[in-house]
């Protein structure tokens, strides 16, 4: 199922070029943002790195891994001031289509118990929560030490 999206960016692969702006927004959206090392690791393993463009400059990212039938979302974010203009729907959609396209039937993630707006965006493509991982993330919100990491999975399509 396509979702539609009234961004104007455009999604093209993820290059090292790119690392600046990526790292500049996974800094202002992650507690505890990839190292460029990472994104570096990312990028010479051979997973899905897309970046999103509107106009010259990067405004979004996506990196996925795929394994055989099944493929892993590792990040998705979208810089704050291009959040809720379709960035990461269209950053989904490509996204989906490449793993699709490569092998990919099952898209498994994992995301914050605490962020609720993922949580929608994920459940509004489909995923469904699938389990539970008690203290995953380090230094959660609301105080807590760790925060439980909630399980989403669900099925690709074309």
């Amino acid at each position: 199922m396509r979702h539609l999206s009234f961004s104007c960016a455009t999604i093209e692969l993820l290059s090292t070029e790119d690392l600046p702006s990526v790292l500049d927004i996974e800094r202002r959206s992650n507690s505890h943002p990839w190292t460029e090392r990472n994104f570096h690791d990312a990028l010479t393993s051979g997973y899905l790195c897309l970046a999103a463009r509107d106009k010259s400059s990067v405004c979004g990212f996506a990196i996925a891994r795929l394994l055989l039938d099944e493929a892993e979302l590792l990040l998705i974010a979208v810089s704050p001031e291009s959040r809720r203009q379709g960035v990461a729907a269209l950053l989904w959609n490509e996204m989906s289509e490449r793993l699709y396209v490569n092998g990919a039937r099952v898209l498994h993630l994992e995301v914050r118990e605490s962020n609720a707006g993922a949580q929608s965006f994920y459940a509004s493509r489909g995923l469904t929560q699938s389990g539970r991982r008690k203290r995953y993330y380090p230094s959660g919100a609301h105080g807590t030490e760790r925060e439980d990491a909630i399980l989403m999975q669900g099925i690709l399509s074309p």
